[in-house]
């Protein structure tokens, strides 16, 4: 027991903080990346970028700040540095790059660019404009209040999209893609294992594409909405909570028109349900 306690104060005793704050532009771009840890990255009205570390003593962390550019990075003695936690304040207006290996990410209140990438963890993304781009390998992938293009992106997790505005691009392999109170004229959404969820508009002249291999497909279609709709299934059913009128059938793929058809729908699934709903009744 003893040795236990021992061994446990001299791991804390290894651990330090970073705490700085430096003046930056409001128009400047973050770019951190490291091998593991936490990035948390928070505003403020602030001309200033707080950032605060913990870390190893072995290590240090290096904050090089060069006109519109803010790099942020951990530097060991001894080889890469294994974990650094960090908790960023920013001015809202900057763009931020994170990146790392086995890193959770955890962005919110940001209304510039956003790009997030990770191997192993999880991304929250909360906000964000013109482009927002969060990738994870192995976690999920969350997207909220993104007023912009998102290209929302994991292979073994869930990607979850909501309350976005702008073209959205959601794809995983092994996980379900939920779209919900989408505002766009360009959805497009894929997966291989895993239900796809689409709840948001169908703009005129917009084209959306549903697709999963083992997976039900639910789209909620507005009362007002105009499309063409490309149904595909092989081993899979198709429901409508309304009542819709063929207009080419050929096996297992047939279409339909909604209004006066000016959106085009394309929803394809190999073995599971394909279900349209109207708004409030799924």
């Amino acid at each position: 027991m003893l040795t236990m306690m021992a061994g446990a104060l001299f791991g804390l005793a290894l651990v330090q903080q970073t705490d700085t704050v430096i003046p930056v532009r409001p128009d400047a771009r973050l770019q951190v990346s490291g091998l593991g840890g936490e990035v948390v990255v928070r505003t403020w009205n602030r001309n200033e970028m707080r950032v605060v570390a913990d870390h190893s003593s072995r290590d240090r962390i290096e904050i090089t700040a060069r006109g519109s550019y803010v790099k942020i990075e951990a530097k060991s003695r001894m080889g890469a540095p294994r974990q650094v936690d960090y908790n960023i304040t920013i001015p809202a207006t900057m763009d931020v790059e994170l990146g790392g290996t086995y890193m959770d990410i955890d962005v919110e209140g940001v209304r510039g660019t956003v790009k997030a990438e990770t191997v192993q963890g999880d991304v929250r993304v909360v906000g964000g404009s013109r482009f927002i781009t969060v990738h994870s390998v192995q976690g999920d992938v969350e997207i909220a209040g993104a007023r912009g293009r998102v290209d929302a992106q994991s292979v073994n997790g869930e990607v979850t999209v909501i309350d976005a505005v702008g073209d959205v691009r959601a794809e995983t392999v092994n996980g379900e893609i939920r779209l919900e109170r989408i505002t766009s004229p360009s959805v497009e959404a894929g997966t291989v294992n895993g239900e796809i969820v689409y709840d948001g508009t169908i703009q005129d002249n917009g084209r959306y594409w549903f697709n999963t291999h083992n997976g039900d497909v639910v789209v909620t279609v507005p009362r007002d909405a105009n499309a063409t709709v490309s149904v595909s299934t092989f081993n899979g059913d198709f429901e409508s909570d309304f009542p819709v009128t063929l207009t080419r059938t050929q096996s297992k793929r047939f279409s339909f028109t909604i209004g006066s058809g000016s959106a085009h729908v394309e929803l394809e699934s190999f073995g599971g349900t394909i279900r349209l709903v109207r708004p409030g009744g799924r």
